[in-house]
């Protein structure tokens, strides 16, 4: 499945700080790619995403407790970025390096 759109708009919302629209849009991706066999095992890597973006969101609240947690799981599943054959690779990379710019910000 090509994302490539769906993706560069997440892209843009992580560009502008918009945390919480990236995670809702990365959400409803991950619910599609979850439920097909051909794309069960890259929905993790949405999933990864989901859960890096509820920290940003939940770090700007001040629940730091949480906000750890929970990046926990996106450090769990981010190995699949590299380890995962596909199209999307591109665009989850810059995600992956965007991610780790905000959160050093933070």
């Amino acid at each position: 499945m090509n994302i490539k759109k769906e993706l560069n708009g997440i892209i843009y919302l992580l560009n502008q700080n918009y945390f919480l629209k990236a995670h809702d849009k990365t959400e409803e991706l991950w619910k599609i790619y979850k439920n097909d066999k051909s794309t069960r095992a890259e929905s993790f890597i949405l999933k990864a995403f989901i859960n890096a973006f509820a920290s940003f969101e939940l770090n700007s609240m001040k629940r730091y407790e949480h906000a750890n947690k929970i990046w926990e799981i996106y450090t769990k599943y981010e190995y699949l970025i590299d380890n995962l054959d596909s199209i999307n690779k591109k665009e989850y990379k810059r995600i992956q390096e965007l991610i780790y710019k905000k959160r050093d910000k933070n």
